[in-house]
């Protein structure tokens, strides 16, 4: 299988998600390069959670992963926190969760989640 799968890999995201099979190849290796290459994630931590692929890459993954990549640099959160953590949650939690409560710490999280400026900046 690709991106590392095993079988058994490919059949617990199907069973945990069957949906995730219709999206298109394009957007499956967008989603994957970005979430083991750019962000580090195991790929085996994907197929635990294929619901991550019914989202946005722009308008959700993005966002989250880059506020999560900056609180990871800064040593603010766990380094083995969940992608269903991240994804999951409404964004008002989210927010609450990992933007709000470091504000303090990172005064630039909320334009680094708005794309207003990049991770480097911070």
């Amino acid at each position: 299988m690709s991106w590392g799968w095993s079988e058994d890999d490919f059949l617990s995201a199907f069973r945990k998600n069957p949906e995730f099979t219709i999206v298109s190849e394009k957007k499956l290796v967008q989603v994957m390069d970005f979430l083991v290459n750019k962000m580090g994630w195991p790929s085996g931590m994907i197929a635990r959670y294929p619901r991550v692929m019914r989202h946005s890459l722009e308008k959700r993954i993005r966002p989250r992963c880059l506020v999560v990549k900056v609180l990871r640099l800064k040593g603010l959160i766990d380094e083995n926190l969940s992608l269903d953590y991240v994804m999951q949650p409404q964004e008002r939690l989210f927010l609450e969760r990992l933007v709000t409560k470091f504000q303090i710490e990172v005064p630039q999280l909320w334009n680094v989640y708005q794309g207003k400026v990049g991770i480097e900046d911070v």
